[in-house]
C-alpha cells in the first residue's frame, strides 16, 4: 500500500474538510463554537479552506460531533452529502478523468494536497481492485467516523459520474461492527466487512475502464497541478526542530502555544519532545521566541503596522505586552 499524501512531518489535513462537521453542528443548534474550541480550532481558523490542521484535532473533532449530535453514524451520513470542492483539486481531479480507474488512481495522487498521515491506494492484488483508505498512525484512535465519511464519500462521488444505481461488490471498515448495520446497506447496498486490515471499496474490475461523460482533459491537467504544487509548498521537514518550528509559525497568532498541544500533534509525549529539544540544544520556549522575534522584525518593516497590530500578529494581547517581550528579548541576548 503506497501513502498517497506525502507529508514527511505530523499527518495534517486541509480546514475545508472541517466544512460538513459544522454545517451538521449549526443545523442541528448544538454549540459548535464550544466543540471546536475544545479542540484547538475556530471558525476564524476555519474560514481559510486550505488553512493546515492536525489530523488528529480534525479525528477528535469528528468523533466528538458524533457524541454530541447523538448520531453514530454522522460519517456515513456527511460522505453520501460530499460536496466536491470541499476535497480541493483532488475532487475536481476525480471529476474530470477519462475513465473511473484514471479518476480513482488520480484523486489518490491528489489527496496529498488536501491530508497527509493516510495510507492509501488502489490495490490490484486479485481478481476483484479494492480503493483502501487508513490513517497510518496508530495513536490516532477512534477513527470511525474519519473512515466511514471516505469510504461513504468515494461511493458518493463514483455515483456522482457513473449513476445513482452504482453499486460496489462490498465494502469494508476497519473498525469493529456496531449494532445496527441498517445504514450501511442503505447506503451501499452491498454486504459490509469489519475487523478489515483497512477501510475500502471493493469494486467491479470492468467498472474501471468505463468512461466519465464529465471528463475535461485540460481541467484535470491544471488540478493536477494545482495538487502538486501544494504538496511541494506545505510539506513539513523531517528535522523535529523544524516540525516544532513550523507548527509555531503556523499558529502564532490564532492559538495559545502549550508544549502539551505540540507534543500531542507530532505524536510525541511532553517529556519526550522536550528531551528530543534539549538534546538539539533548544526548547520549545526558545523556538517560540525567535519565531516572534523573526515575525516582529518583518512586519515593523511593513508601512502602516502599529505595535498593537503587530502584537496581535504575534499572539500577544497587546503593544505593552509586546513591548516587555522585546525588552526581555534584549536582556537576553
Amino acid at each position: 500500500m503506497k501513502s498517497g499524501p506525502v507529508s514527511n512531518g505530523f499527518p495534517m489535513i486541509r480546514g475545508a474538510v472541517m466544512g460538513p462537521i459544522v454545517r451538521a453542528l449549526d443545523a442541528a443548534g448544538a454549540d459548535c463554537d464550544a466543540l471546536l474550541a475544545e479542540f484547538g480550532l475556530s471558525r476564524r481558523q476555519l474560514s481559510d479552506p486550505y488553512e493546515i490542521l492536525p489530523l488528529g484535532r480534525y479525528v477528535g473533532a469528528f468523533e466528538r460531533a458524533a457524541q454530541v449530535l447523538d448520531e453514530p453514524w454522522l460519517g456515513l451520513r456527511l460522505g453520501n452529502e460530499l460536496q466536491l470542492t470541499e476535497l480541493g483539486p483532488a475532487g475536481l481531479v476525480f471529476m474530470s478523468s477519462p475513465t473511473l480507474g484514471a479518476a480513482i488512481r488520480k484523486f489518490t495522487d491528489a489527496l496529498g494536497s488536501w491530508q497527509s498521515g493516510t495510507l492509501v491506494d488502489l490495490v490490484r492484488d486479485n481478481a476483484w481492485p479494492m480503493w483502501s483508505y487508513r490513517i497510518a498512525e496508530a495513536r490516532i484512535w477512534p477513527r470511525r467516523q474519519d473512515a466511514e465519511y471516505s469510504v461513504s464519500a468515494m461511493c458518493h462521488m463514483i455515483r456522482l459520474v457513473r449513476g445513482a444505481t452504482w453499486a460496489p461488490v462490498e465494502i469494508h471498515f476497519e473498525h469493529a461492527a456496531p449494532a445496527d448495520l441498517k445504514p450501511y446497506m442503505r447506503i451501499f447496498r452491498v454486504p459490509v466487512r469489519f475487523q478489515q486490515p483497512a477501510s475500502g471499496v471493493v469494486i467491479h474490475p470492468h467498472d474501471l475502464d468505463a468512461p466519465l461523460k464529465s471528463a475535461d482533459t485540460q481541467l484535470a491537467r491544471m488540478m493536477e497541478r494545482h495538487a502538486t504544487d501544494l504538496i511541494s509548498r506545505d510539506t513539513v521537514p523531517h528535522d523535529l526542530v523544524d516540525q516544532v518550528r513550523d507548527l509555531v509559525t503556523r499558529r502564532l497568532a490564532r492559538e495559545k502555544l502549550v508544549v502539551a498541544d505540540i507534543a500531542r500533534d507530532l505524536g510525541l509525549s511532553n517529556r519526550s519532545l522536550q528531551r528530543h529539544l534539549t538534546e538539539a540544544g533548544t526548547s520549545v520556549r526558545e523556538i517560540i521566541r525567535e519565531e516572534r522575534q523573526r515575525s516582529v522584525a518583518v512586519l515593523r518593516e511593513q508601512e502602516g503596522m502599529t505595535n498593537a497590530a503587530v502584537a496581535r500578529a504575534v499572539g500577544y494581547a497587546d503593544a505593552t505586552v509586546l513591548w516587555r517581550a522585546t525588552r526581555n528579548w534584549g536582556r537576553s541576548e
